[in-house]
């Protein structure tokens, strides 16, 4: 009769820890927000298009000043060299 007790307690406490954790809301780890992207736009000197920093060809000038260019076509055109 104990015996039954024990089986019947231990069946119940299964039950009870199955149900707990089916119902429980999984716990999710918490997410950073994404970070923004944060990008200059540049302004070509020849073409006069604007594009992002990231993607330009960089030229340091004679007097310090950087130019930023869409393309090496128009890079050279700036320099002097148009490669027609």
């Amino acid at each position: 009769m104990l015996f039954r007790w024990i089986i019947l307690l231990l069946i119940g406490y299964l039950i009870y820890r199955f149900l707990r954790g089916v119902l429980s809301s999984p716990k999710r780890p918490k997410r950073n927000p994404p970070k923004e992207i944060q990008d200059e736009m540049v302004q070509d000197p020849v073409c006069k298009v604007y594009l992002p920093k990231r993607q330009a060809l960089a030229l340091n000038g004679s007097n310090g000043t950087l130019y930023y260019f869409c393309s090496t076509h128009c890079r050279e055109k700036f320099i002097g060299k148009d490669p027609k």
